[in-house]
């Protein structure tokens, strides 16, 4: 996975229709690599809640909802996380046959529970569907 350029990768990811294997590349992205490869996964139209929720916390959701403020020295990250949780706010992503349980402590989630709004429950409930940890 990812041996070739990203953009041959971008192509490959937009021609996925499994919702699953978009998932694995998600699950197993090694975020050094920048945020190409996780936007390919949520432009593709497969893309549903679970997965978009499961790219959010990895690329620090939980630190963007305890602090939104912005940060100029990690404007890339910036960009790329405001961008998604907008989407998932504005409901761009369905909830599919992927299930999703937030990443959090119980110390973590009763801080999240004391500041979001209630537009923003949706970072922590849960998404009934399939469990998935694919490790590869």
């Amino acid at each position: 996975m990812y041996n070739t350029n990203n953009d041959e990768e971008k192509r490959r990811i937009s021609h996925i229709k499994d919702p699953e294997v978009l998932y694995v590349y998600a699950y197993n992205y090694n975020w050094d690599n920048g945020f190409d490869i996780p936007q390919a996964v949520l432009d593709n139209k497969n893309c549903d809640l679970g997965i978009a929720l499961l790219i959010f916390y990895r690329a620090d959701g939980f630190g963007y909802l305890t602090d939104k403020s912005d940060n100029t020295h990690l404007s890339q990250w910036l960009f790329f996380i405001k961008k998604l949780y907008n989407s998932i706010l504005a409901g761009k992503y369905q909830k599919g046959k992927i299930g999703f349980k937030a990443p959090l402590s119980k110390v973590q989630l009763y801080k999240l529970k004391k500041i979001i709004t209630e537009e923003e429950q949706i970072f922590i409930k849960e998404i009934e569907g399939k469990y998935m940890e694919a490790d590869i």
